[in-house]
């Protein structure tokens, strides 16, 4: 693994224009945005998976981090394919997490949609379906080869593990400076089956290089001697997203209840992920016989009583994009012009208190044994010191 630099604590005492001379400068203006390489993870892919650990060494607020995955063959001659979940499945783990818990837990693939409808993907860089990728630069982006070319079975992609909610407040952001507490990331190397349906010729080596996006803390005083706020007003929010497989299996003919197993948190999103049966294409199998009917209560209050061609219809006009194959997204940060992230969170859905929240479900036939109902949840804990509409 490469060498970790060693990054100086604190910011750049920078000259911010004063509407008023000698008045405090807020922080989101008085903080510089950086970013520093950490550790690059190297390993050839197996038949095993890998578990990898990194410190996040650094210092000022974590942001996220970015991963920029990456494989490359030579010599290959196997008709090589990729599996429905591929290549984001090559990352079998994605967890953050410091001394006192997990604040992300999530698969690859399951990371792939956070960042898609957490606000972090606004432009879809890249196919999670048969749709084209926007983006052509294969070099940099996103790229996967398919076939017996001698280069099958390379591929490339970024993706995303978010602490801040967005640019615009930095809710959510990490203080990095305690050297006695530090924060990890686990980022393990998946199997080759996982990856793959027809594997290359000889395995590749897979690269995860890792971006630090932090902010600087900044000096007490600017140039001028003006004052400056040195955290944010609403730090302390911590920012969580996880998996949760409902234990109620979809069932073919029948409604069935969801009970979320993630209650008292604030929840900004959830990303539902339909898998029917367990042959090799479940999400693809789950669009050809999605619900005949939704519905969401909290408590005993319904919220949603829809058809999938509504919220369907809901998810292209706040993202932009058509969905991933099996996948419905609730979300409650659409408070601003109509699209996602950037939210004030006036339509954050607070669950301190309640007994129970649940999806019902209305399945046609065709479910087999092996399905599976998957809720990634994008929640919040606000300390009640915090009050984010001040």
């Amino acid at each position: 693994m490469a060498a970790v630099p060693n990054v100086a604590v604190g910011g750049p005492v920078t000259q911010v224009q004063e509407p008023t001379p000698g008045a405090s400068i807020p922080f989101r203006r008085a903080t510089t945005f950086r970013v520093a390489q950490l550790q690059t993870s190297s390993q050839l892919l197996t038949a095993a998976s890998a578990q990898v650990d990194v410190v996040i060494e650094g210092s000022g607020y974590i942001y996220g981090i970015d991963l920029f995955v990456n494989a490359l063959t030579a010599g290959n001659a196997a008709a090589t394919a990729f599996t429905e979940d591929g290549p984001w499945s090559a990352l079998d783990t994605v967890i953050l997490r410091d001394v006192n818990g997990e604040l992300i837990n999530t698969s690859g693939i399951h990371q792939r949609f956070a960042n898609l409808y957490g606000g972090y993907a606004w432009f879809k860089d890249a196919p999670v379906r048969a749709e084209a990728a926007p983006s052509t630069d294969t070099a940099n982006i996103f790229s996967v080869t398919t076939g017996a070319g001698a280069t099958g079975g390379s591929f490339l992609f970024h993706t995303f593990v978010p602490c801040g909610l967005n640019r615009r407040d930095l809710r959510g952001i990490l203080g990095n400076q305690d050297r006695a507490q530090k924060y990890s990331l686990r980022t393990d190397f998946a199997a080759s089956a996982a990856i793959y349906t027809v594997a290359p010729t000889t395995l590749p080596t897979m690269n995860v290089v890792r971006h630090y996006e932090n902010y600087a803390v900044p000096a007490a005083a600017n140039a001028n001697g003006s004052p400056q706020q040195q955290y944010p007003d609403d730090f302390g929010i911590l920012h969580y997203v996880t998996q949760s497989v409902n234990p109620n299996a979809p069932v073919g003919g029948a409604t069935i209840n969801h009970f979320l197993a993630r209650l008292g948190n604030t929840i900004r999103l959830m990303v539902v992920v339909l898998r029917s049966g367990v042959g090799a294409t479940p999400r693809a199998t789950a669009e050809g016989t999605l619900p005949t009917r939704l519905q969401f209560n909290l408590g005993d209050t319904p919220i949603f009583v829809e058809s999938v061609a509504y919220r369907r219809m809901l998810m292209y006009r706040r993202y932009g994009f058509d969905a991933p194959s099996g996948v419905l997204v609730y979300d409650f940060m659409t408070d601003i012009i109509g699209h996602a992230s950037d939210e004030l969170g006036d339509d954050y859905l607070f669950t301190n208190g309640l007994v129970n929240a649940q999806f019902q479900v209305t399945y046609p036939a065709g479910y087999a044994a092996g399905s599976t109902f998957t809720v990634i949840t994008d929640d919040l804990v606000i300390p009640p010191t915090v009050d984010i509409y001040a």
